[in-house]
């Protein structure tokens, strides 16, 4: 399966008005996923990549401490 890159992956956002996400919504969404019982961190690891989400926007967010460690070597 090849991966796709995040230049591909925001135009293919913004062309398809349906897959269309802020910067708020992609944090709510990661937020959403990791307090979920079948965690896809797949799927969050690639939004706070995509969007160059940081610690402090998802802490605010309400994100546990521990899950900001898991995911500290894919933030900014």
């Amino acid at each position: 399966m090849k991966i796709m890159g995040k230049a591909k992956k925001r135009i293919l956002h913004k062309t398809n008005s349906s897959l269309f996400m802020t910067r708020e919504s992609a944090v709510s969404k990661v937020f959403n996923i990791l307090n979920s019982k079948n965690n896809s961190r797949v799927e969050a690891d690639n939004l706070i990549t995509l969007f160059g989400l940081t610690a402090e926007e998802l802490s605010e967010a309400g994100v546990s401490y521990e899950d900001l460690l898991s995911f500290s070597g894919t933030m900014a």
